[in-house]
Protein backbone atom coordinates (compact mmCIF):
# COMPACT_ATOMS: atom_id res chain seq x y z
CA UNK A 1 0.00 0.00 0.00
CA UNK A 2 1.49 3.06 -0.85
CA UNK A 3 2.05 5.57 2.28
CA UNK A 4 2.40 9.76 1.89
CA UNK A 5 5.87 11.14 2.22
CA UNK A 6 7.56 11.80 5.62
CA UNK A 7 8.47 15.81 6.37
CA UNK A 8 12.01 14.91 6.89
CA UNK A 9 11.82 12.79 3.14
CA UNK A 10 10.22 16.16 1.98
CA UNK A 11 13.12 18.52 3.16
CA UNK A 12 15.81 16.35 2.05
CA UNK A 13 14.33 16.19 -1.37
CA UNK A 14 14.38 20.20 -1.83
CA UNK A 15 17.69 20.54 0.23
CA UNK A 16 19.97 17.58 -0.67
CA UNK A 17 19.34 14.72 -1.49
CA UNK A 18 16.34 12.35 -2.03
CA UNK A 19 16.11 8.97 -0.03
CA UNK A 20 16.69 6.80 -3.21
CA UNK A 21 20.37 9.57 -3.74
CA UNK A 22 19.18 11.88 -6.35
CA UNK A 23 19.83 15.13 -6.27
CA UNK A 24 17.42 17.44 -4.39
CA UNK A 25 15.53 21.12 -5.86
CA UNK A 26 17.76 23.51 -5.05
CA UNK A 27 21.26 21.70 -6.53
CA UNK A 28 19.05 20.63 -9.55
CA UNK A 29 17.97 24.84 -9.21
CA UNK A 30 21.96 25.62 -8.67
CA UNK A 31 23.02 23.80 -11.47
CA UNK A 32 21.07 25.24 -13.89
CA UNK A 33 22.37 28.77 -12.60
CA UNK A 34 25.84 28.23 -13.07
CA UNK A 35 27.81 30.73 -14.66
CA UNK A 36 29.09 30.98 -18.19
CA UNK A 37 30.55 33.93 -19.99
CA UNK A 38 29.98 35.95 -17.00
CA UNK A 39 34.18 35.83 -16.84
CA UNK A 40 35.19 33.42 -18.51
CA UNK A 41 38.92 34.26 -16.29
CA UNK A 42 37.31 34.07 -13.06
CA UNK A 43 36.73 31.10 -10.75
CA UNK A 44 33.37 29.76 -12.55
CA UNK A 45 32.86 26.14 -13.32
CA UNK A 46 32.69 25.25 -17.05
CA UNK A 47 29.23 24.86 -18.32
CA UNK A 48 28.03 21.78 -18.02
CA UNK A 49 27.47 18.96 -21.07
CA UNK A 50 24.30 19.51 -22.99
CA UNK A 51 22.82 16.76 -25.01
CA UNK A 52 21.43 17.58 -28.61
CA UNK A 53 18.39 18.45 -29.24
CA UNK A 54 15.46 15.85 -30.64
CA UNK A 55 14.36 15.95 -33.89
CA UNK A 56 17.04 17.74 -36.01
CA UNK A 57 17.97 15.22 -38.80
CA UNK A 58 21.46 17.08 -38.58
CA UNK A 59 21.72 16.54 -35.19
CA UNK A 60 22.89 13.00 -33.16
CA UNK A 61 21.04 12.86 -29.65
CA UNK A 62 23.59 10.24 -28.32
CA UNK A 63 26.19 12.48 -28.36
CA UNK A 64 27.25 15.39 -25.76
CA UNK A 65 28.44 18.58 -26.15
CA UNK A 66 30.35 20.77 -23.65
CA UNK A 67 33.15 23.49 -23.00
CA UNK A 68 36.81 23.81 -21.99
CA UNK A 69 38.51 26.92 -21.35
CA UNK A 70 42.40 27.31 -22.46
CA UNK A 71 43.86 26.90 -19.13
CA UNK A 72 47.69 27.82 -20.35
CA UNK A 73 48.72 31.44 -18.59
CA UNK A 74 52.35 32.87 -19.46
CA UNK A 75 54.25 33.95 -16.40
CA UNK A 76 53.87 37.64 -17.17
CA UNK A 77 49.95 37.77 -16.89
CA UNK A 78 48.24 38.81 -14.10
CA UNK A 79 46.89 35.71 -11.82
CA UNK A 80 43.37 34.82 -11.63
CA UNK A 81 41.72 32.41 -9.68
CA UNK A 82 40.30 29.53 -11.59
CA UNK A 83 39.05 25.99 -11.33
CA UNK A 84 40.23 22.75 -11.79
CA UNK A 85 40.20 21.16 -15.66
CA UNK A 86 37.38 19.06 -16.30
CA UNK A 87 39.51 16.81 -18.71
CA UNK A 88 42.98 16.91 -17.98
CA UNK A 89 43.61 15.09 -21.62
CA UNK A 90 41.66 16.19 -24.20
CA UNK A 91 41.31 14.02 -27.21
CA UNK A 92 42.83 15.39 -30.28
CA UNK A 93 40.60 15.49 -33.69
CA UNK A 94 42.20 13.58 -36.44
CA UNK A 95 43.55 15.69 -38.78
CA UNK A 96 44.94 17.36 -35.94
CA UNK A 97 46.24 14.34 -34.00
CA UNK A 98 48.53 13.32 -37.36
CA UNK A 99 50.73 16.21 -36.33
CA UNK A 100 50.31 16.35 -32.20
CA UNK A 101 49.59 12.51 -31.58
CA UNK A 102 45.56 11.35 -29.86
CA UNK A 103 46.26 12.76 -26.31
CA UNK A 104 46.87 16.46 -25.49
CA UNK A 105 47.43 16.78 -21.68
CA UNK A 106 46.46 19.87 -20.32
CA UNK A 107 49.33 20.81 -17.48
CA UNK A 108 48.46 22.64 -14.40
CA UNK A 109 51.15 25.08 -14.20
CA UNK A 110 48.64 27.63 -14.70
CA UNK A 111 46.60 26.74 -11.81
CA UNK A 112 46.05 29.61 -9.43
CA UNK A 113 45.09 28.68 -5.85
CA UNK A 114 46.28 30.23 -2.88
CA UNK A 115 49.63 28.70 -3.41
CA UNK A 116 49.35 29.32 -7.45
CA UNK A 117 48.56 32.75 -6.99
CA UNK A 118 51.78 33.05 -5.09
CA UNK A 119 54.02 30.86 -8.15
CA UNK A 120 52.71 33.09 -10.76
CA UNK A 121 53.39 36.35 -9.15
CA UNK A 122 57.11 34.87 -7.94
CA UNK A 123 57.77 33.91 -11.82
CA UNK A 124 57.87 30.35 -11.04
CA UNK A 125 55.66 27.40 -12.76
CA UNK A 126 54.88 23.89 -12.03
CA UNK A 127 56.99 22.61 -15.16
CA UNK A 128 59.81 24.47 -16.82
CA UNK A 129 58.38 24.52 -20.22
CA UNK A 130 58.00 27.41 -21.79
CA UNK A 131 53.92 28.60 -22.69
CA UNK A 132 54.85 27.91 -26.34
CA UNK A 133 55.90 24.38 -25.71
CA UNK A 134 53.09 22.93 -24.37
CA UNK A 135 51.19 20.90 -26.70
CA UNK A 136 47.70 22.99 -25.11
CA UNK A 137 49.25 25.87 -27.02
CA UNK A 138 49.99 23.59 -29.74
CA UNK A 139 46.36 22.33 -29.98
CA UNK A 140 44.53 25.82 -30.20
CA UNK A 141 47.03 27.05 -32.28
CA UNK A 142 46.98 24.41 -35.02
CA UNK A 143 42.68 25.18 -34.80
CA UNK A 144 43.64 28.88 -35.24
CA UNK A 145 45.49 28.09 -38.23
CA UNK A 146 42.93 26.66 -39.69
CA UNK A 147 40.74 28.72 -38.68
CA UNK A 148 42.65 31.65 -40.75
CA UNK A 149 42.93 29.38 -43.80
CA UNK A 150 39.41 29.16 -43.80
CA UNK A 151 38.77 32.77 -43.82
CA UNK A 152 42.11 33.92 -45.86
CA UNK A 153 39.99 37.12 -47.05
CA UNK A 154 39.81 38.13 -43.53
CA UNK A 155 42.15 40.70 -41.86
CA UNK A 156 43.88 39.59 -38.72
CA UNK A 157 46.68 39.91 -37.02
CA UNK A 158 47.13 35.96 -37.87
CA UNK A 159 46.66 32.79 -35.67
CA UNK A 160 49.79 33.16 -33.20
CA UNK A 161 48.18 36.60 -32.30
CA UNK A 162 44.51 34.71 -30.44
CA UNK A 163 46.87 31.93 -28.90
CA UNK A 164 49.55 34.73 -27.27
CA UNK A 165 46.89 36.84 -26.10
CA UNK A 166 44.90 34.48 -24.88
CA UNK A 167 47.66 33.44 -22.87
CA UNK A 168 48.15 36.89 -21.55
CA UNK A 169 44.64 36.87 -20.40
CA UNK A 170 43.63 39.44 -23.11
CA UNK A 171 41.61 36.87 -24.88
CA UNK A 172 40.14 34.06 -24.33
CA UNK A 173 39.24 30.55 -25.85
CA UNK A 174 37.07 27.78 -25.18
CA UNK A 175 37.50 23.97 -26.72
CA UNK A 176 34.47 22.50 -27.65
CA UNK A 177 34.16 19.12 -26.45
CA UNK A 178 32.05 16.65 -29.14
CA UNK A 179 31.63 13.02 -29.05
CA UNK A 180 33.82 10.63 -27.26
CA UNK A 181 34.94 13.72 -25.50
CA UNK A 182 36.84 14.65 -29.17
CA UNK A 183 38.47 18.08 -28.76
CA UNK A 184 35.96 19.65 -32.55
CA UNK A 185 37.13 23.03 -32.25
CA UNK A 186 37.34 26.31 -30.35
CA UNK A 187 35.32 29.25 -29.69
CA UNK A 188 37.30 32.69 -29.07
CA UNK A 189 36.03 35.57 -26.93
CA UNK A 190 36.58 38.98 -25.66
CA UNK A 191 34.86 39.58 -22.01
CA UNK A 192 35.47 41.54 -19.15
CA UNK A 193 38.43 40.59 -17.18
CA UNK A 194 39.87 40.58 -20.70
CA UNK A 195 39.37 44.09 -21.35
CA UNK A 196 40.43 44.92 -17.39
CA UNK A 197 43.79 43.21 -17.97
CA UNK A 198 43.73 44.94 -21.80
CA UNK A 199 43.28 48.20 -19.50
CA UNK A 200 45.87 47.31 -17.17
CA UNK A 201 48.82 47.33 -19.86
CA UNK A 202 47.45 50.45 -21.30
CA UNK A 203 47.86 52.23 -18.78
CA UNK A 204 51.30 51.43 -18.10
CA UNK A 205 52.23 52.53 -21.39
CA UNK A 206 50.40 55.68 -21.29
CA UNK A 207 48.76 58.29 -19.26
CA UNK A 208 45.61 57.99 -22.29
CA UNK A 209 44.87 54.47 -21.78
CA UNK A 210 44.08 54.24 -18.35
CA UNK A 211 41.13 56.67 -19.40
CA UNK A 212 40.08 54.28 -22.66
CA UNK A 213 40.94 51.29 -20.57
CA UNK A 214 38.48 52.45 -17.70
CA UNK A 215 35.26 53.10 -20.82
CA UNK A 216 36.09 49.69 -22.38
CA UNK A 217 35.75 47.64 -19.24
CA UNK A 218 32.26 49.15 -18.14
CA UNK A 219 30.89 47.37 -21.13
CA UNK A 220 30.16 44.00 -19.59
CA UNK A 221 28.64 42.26 -23.17
CA UNK A 222 30.62 39.51 -24.56
CA UNK A 223 32.39 40.02 -27.96
CA UNK A 224 32.57 36.84 -29.80
CA UNK A 225 35.62 36.50 -32.21
CA UNK A 226 35.86 33.49 -33.71
CA UNK A 227 33.72 29.83 -33.87
CA UNK A 228 35.79 27.35 -35.21
CA UNK A 229 34.52 23.61 -35.79
CA UNK A 230 36.89 21.25 -37.47
CA UNK A 231 35.44 20.06 -41.19
CA UNK A 232 34.50 16.31 -40.57
CA UNK A 233 32.29 17.35 -37.32
CA UNK A 234 30.36 20.21 -39.28
CA UNK A 235 26.69 20.25 -40.06
CA UNK A 236 25.70 18.39 -36.45
CA UNK A 237 24.97 21.18 -34.05
CA UNK A 238 27.73 21.19 -32.64
CA UNK A 239 28.72 25.21 -32.64
CA UNK A 240 25.25 25.71 -31.95
CA UNK A 241 24.88 23.57 -28.84
CA UNK A 242 28.76 25.47 -27.35
CA UNK A 243 27.35 29.16 -28.20
CA UNK A 244 24.27 28.14 -26.28
CA UNK A 245 26.32 26.86 -23.14
CA UNK A 246 28.40 29.82 -23.56
CA UNK A 247 25.65 32.27 -23.66
CA UNK A 248 23.02 31.08 -21.67
CA UNK A 249 23.10 34.08 -19.18
CA UNK A 250 23.10 36.88 -21.48
CA UNK A 251 20.83 38.62 -23.01
CA UNK A 252 23.06 40.47 -25.40
CA UNK A 253 26.45 39.61 -27.65
CA UNK A 254 28.78 41.13 -29.73
CA UNK A 255 29.79 39.52 -32.75
CA UNK A 256 32.90 40.32 -34.72
CA UNK A 257 32.28 39.54 -38.57
CA UNK A 258 29.30 36.93 -38.17
CA UNK A 259 28.72 35.14 -41.35
CA UNK A 260 25.51 33.96 -42.12
CA UNK A 261 25.37 30.28 -40.85
CA UNK A 262 26.52 31.68 -37.69
CA UNK A 263 23.92 34.45 -38.12
CA UNK A 264 21.35 31.89 -38.29
CA UNK A 265 22.31 29.77 -34.87
CA UNK A 266 22.43 32.98 -33.15
CA UNK A 267 18.38 33.14 -34.22
CA UNK A 268 18.06 30.05 -33.36
CA UNK A 269 19.39 30.48 -29.86
CA UNK A 270 17.17 33.65 -29.65
CA UNK A 271 19.35 36.57 -30.46
CA UNK A 272 18.07 38.97 -33.28
CA UNK A 273 20.89 41.30 -34.90
CA UNK A 274 19.71 45.02 -33.14
CA UNK A 275 22.87 46.82 -34.92
CA UNK A 276 26.51 47.02 -36.27
CA UNK A 277 29.41 49.09 -36.79
CA UNK A 278 32.70 49.02 -38.19
CA UNK A 279 34.90 47.60 -35.70
CA UNK A 280 38.83 46.50 -36.01
CA UNK A 281 40.26 46.74 -39.48
CA UNK A 282 36.95 47.65 -40.83
CA UNK A 283 35.09 44.34 -40.28
CA UNK A 284 31.39 44.84 -38.88
CA UNK A 285 30.94 44.31 -35.12
CA UNK A 286 27.07 43.30 -34.78
CA UNK A 287 25.15 43.47 -31.90
CA UNK A 288 22.50 40.74 -30.73
CA UNK A 289 20.12 40.40 -28.31
CA UNK A 290 17.31 38.64 -26.81
CA UNK A 291 13.75 40.54 -26.69
CA UNK A 292 12.36 40.62 -23.27
CA UNK A 293 10.27 38.07 -22.40
CA UNK A 294 6.06 39.14 -23.24
CA UNK A 295 3.70 39.89 -20.29
CA UNK A 296 1.48 37.06 -22.16
CA UNK A 297 4.47 34.46 -21.93
CA UNK A 298 4.87 35.41 -17.88
CA UNK A 299 0.88 35.51 -17.28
Amino acid sequence: MATSPSSRELIEGIMGTSPAGSPGLLDRIFERKRAALVDLNGSAEAPPRHRLRMGDPEERPEEKVSVQRFTLVSRGAPPAKRAPAQHEVLIAPPRVAAQLGAQVAVCRCSDCDRAGVRRRMSGRRLCRRDTESHPEYALLLNMSDRFEADCADRVSEGAGALVSDACCREKTAYFIIGPGSTTIGYVAAEVAANRRVQAQKSSMLSDAGSVLGSEDTADNTPTVLQVYVEPEFRGRGYAREALSLLLRDHNSVKFDEPTPEVLRVLQRLGFSKACSKEGIDGRQMVTLVKPPPSLDAIC
